[in-house]
């Protein structure tokens, strides 16, 4: 017995990708290189594990939906710093602010909080698609219209191609800056034309920013900083917005899994009830840690740093594009089904082919074509990995080209 809706999630891009390579062993004097996750592989603040070993850091106590005043404090230090004085533009901070267990959860929950607000409701999601916001889309009750993201529109979806209709009866519009895969930054224009869209028609706007701290030049801007410069004295501070932060990816703590939701405190309202009544929480212990790691700057530069290196390194070997942030490199080779198998066939290497990333709309996948490489590996795997793909260009994917 099943919900039938929950036929969206069989196209799951690590299921289909193991799936796709399934059967094909690998050159066994190679070792096994995965790049398909986005799984950070750096060491995480030293910290994190003497602070979790004391004995009174409150493991006997349940966790509550609120933060405590120094997980605040913590946070505030960081929106501060990183986002122009933002945690004292939002004060009191807890009005507007949860800590989460990572972003997926929330991502999706955020789902159930629009859902019943129109009669016809529509999940605006962006395409290729994070499986949470489509999730999301499903929980809300509301059709899922995708809004697709070329290369030809920057990789971020043309919000002036949405008619009047869809945006009227848009309940949900799911945004990622920077982009999963691309690593394309939305500028200041971009995001105010998003948020103003969410004020006018009355939706929720959601941006994912797991990836936000992790840029090659400059650091990408919040949409929570596009709230404070454009949103009236009259108006809720963060009305019709919802923005995620998690430290998965700023701080090499993806099991940590610990960030925050900040949003408008109708949502924080919303929200709150449903973790109270049936989410889980973020234990206390995993709470103080999360916000000591938030106060620590240093860390994430050398985050940073790596993730520099290693797109140097892919340069040097594949003569690619940079994209402007985050760790992932979108990479165009044409039939990235066939890419990914011989890729694992010859060079053992593990990849997400740009198809399974997304669906068909209006007859084409706009992730065709590409496959997406995880950079999370310390350089000297990555610097391999490189050398394996600079092989496989000239001496097998070219030939097959060649033939074809």
């Amino acid at each position: 017995m099943q919900n039938p809706d929950f036929s969206i999630f069989k196209d799951n891009m690590f299921q289909k990708t193991r799936s796709l390579i399934e059967g094909i062993v690998p050159h066994d004097k190679l070792s096994e290189i995965n790049m398909s996750i986005g799984e950070p592989q750096q060491t995480p603040p030293d910290f994190i594990s003497r602070m979790l070993s004391q004995g009174n850091c409150d493991w006997h106590s349940y966790p509550k939906v609120k933060g405590d005043i120094k997980f605040y404090d913590n946070v505030k230090y960081y929106l501060n710093k990183r986002f122009s004085n933002i945690g004292d533009w939002l004060n009191p901070l807890d009005k507007f602010l949860l800590p989460v267990p990572g972003t997926r959860e929330p991502l999706h929950m955020l789902g159930y909080c629009a859902r019943g607000t129109k009669p016809h409701p529509i999940a605006l999601v962006t395409n290729p698609f994070y499986h949470a916001w489509r999730a999301a889309g499903l929980i809300s009750g509301g059709e899922i219209k995708l809004m697709d993201a070329y290369l030809e529109n920057g990789y971020l979806p043309d919000l002036t191609k949405i008619d009047d209709v869809t945006l009227s009866n848009a309940t949900l519009m799911y945004l990622c800056s920077p982009t999963n895969p691309h690593g394309a930054i939305a500028n200041e224009g971009y995001l105010k034309h998003a948020l103003m869209l969410a004020r006018k028609y009355n939706f929720l706007l959601v941006v994912d920013e797991c990836y936000i701290d992790i840029w090659r030049k400059k650091a990408p801007p919040s949409t929570l900083e596009i709230a404070r410069k454009f949103t009236p004295d009259k108006q809720g501070k963060l009305a019709n917005l919802a923005v995620l932060n998690s430290l998965s990816k700023r701080s090499n703590a993806a099991g940590l899994r610990a960030g925050f939701l900040c949003a408008d405190p109708k949502i924080i309202s919303s929200y709150s009830q449903i973790a109270a009544n049936g989410l889980a929480l973020v234990p206390n212990p995993i709470l103080n840690v999360a916000g000591e790691i938030y106060r620590d700057t240093v860390h994430n530069e050398t985050v940073r740093a790596h993730y520099n290196n290693a797109f140097k390194l892919a340069q040097k070997y594949l003569n690619c594009s940079i994209p402007e942030a985050g760790f992932f490199l979108w990479l165009y080779v044409g039939d990235d089904l066939m890419f990914t198998q011989l890729l694992w066939k010859h060079m053992a290497i593990k990849v997400i082919p740009g198809s399974y990333m997304a669906v068909s709309s209006n007859g084409k996948n706009p992730a065709s074509g590409y496959v997406r490489i995880a950079l999370v590996h310390p350089l000297d795997i990555i610097e391999e990995a490189m050398k394996r793909l600079q092989i496989f260009f000239q001496n097998i994917w070219q030939e097959r080209q060649d033939y074809d």
